[in-house]
């Protein structure tokens, strides 16, 4: 079981109950203690979690698990983001239709782009967030793949994804990634993002790769593809004169400048 796993069934677990042991946490997850306590720890510094005397608890039953760590993850480098989504969200036209991932830098890239006024754009998507963002949005279509909602990673997902998007045809898209590799391969620590981001690029003549500065040299488990499979890569003046160089010779490169 991949780590996003287990700490979306100890949220469903905690769900409804005053507290859970760890006892019964280890039972069910069929893991080591090490690993619970690794997991409870994660949570717990994402704000979600309380850890107590032999067990957890939620911290605020009152809001959902799930969109608490969005906001978690979505407050990380979120200038950068917010900067990225600007420089972003100038690349799409009228009358094509563009996929976007559920990542926060996707996100940001979206609340920017429906700021702006089209005629008529098709944005397809499995963020349950940009759904929700966009619901008074108009001259834009937007179309949810379907799918099983993701708690951990607040998207939608599963082999209903990947039927969805075998009808589709896109002018662009426009994702994100947990890391870049050493070796250049876009990476994430999640199997089901990384085959709906797989079927995605390989149906798409244009993709964008949106990752601020912090992700360009950082490496998680999963591989997705090689970054040479990107059209273009727009990230924030955080990069390297090095990584710049680097990037430049297999991608093109748009660098979005923070506001003062």
């Amino acid at each position: 079981m991949l780590p996003e796993e287990r700490r979306n069934k100890i949220l469903e677990m905690l769900k409804g109950v005053a507290l859970c042991s760890m006892t019964e946490l280890v039972k069910q997850l069929e893991v080591s203690r090490v690993t619970v306590v690794r997991d409870i720890a994660f949570l717990e510094k994402a704000g979600i979690v309380t850890k107590v005397h032999g067990g957890a608890k939620l911290r605020n039953e009152d809001n959902p698990p799930y969109e608490a760590l969005f906001k978690v993850r979505m407050n990380r480098n979120l200038p950068r983001k917010q900067a990225i989504g600007r420089e972003a969200a100038l690349l799409p036209k009228d009358d094509s239709t563009i996929f976007i991932d559920s990542s926060t830098t996707s996100y940001a890239f979206a609340l920017e782009l429906l700021k702006r006024k089209f005629l008529h754009l098709n944005i397809i998507t499995n963020s349950p967030a940009i759904l929700s963002a966009a619901r008074e949005t108009t001259g834009v279509t937007i179309i949810a793949t379907g799918g099983e909602l993701n708690p951990m990673f607040n998207m939608l997902g599963g082999l209903w994804v990947a039927d969805f998007l075998d009808k589709i045809n896109f002018d662009a898209a426009f994702i994100s990634a947990s890391g870049i590799s050493e070796k250049l391969n876009l990476t994430t620590s999640s199997i089901d993002l990384a085959n709906i981001l797989n079927k995605v690029i390989s149906k798409t003549p244009r993709v964008h790769l949106l990752a601020d500065s912090s992700k360009l040299s950082k490496q998680e488990m999963i591989n997705i593809c090689p970054l040479s499979r990107c059209s273009l890569l727009v990230t924030d003046d955080g990069i390297t004169p090095d990584q710049e160089l680097r990037f430049r010779d297999i991608v093109d490169l748009k660098i979005a400048r923070l506001r003062a």
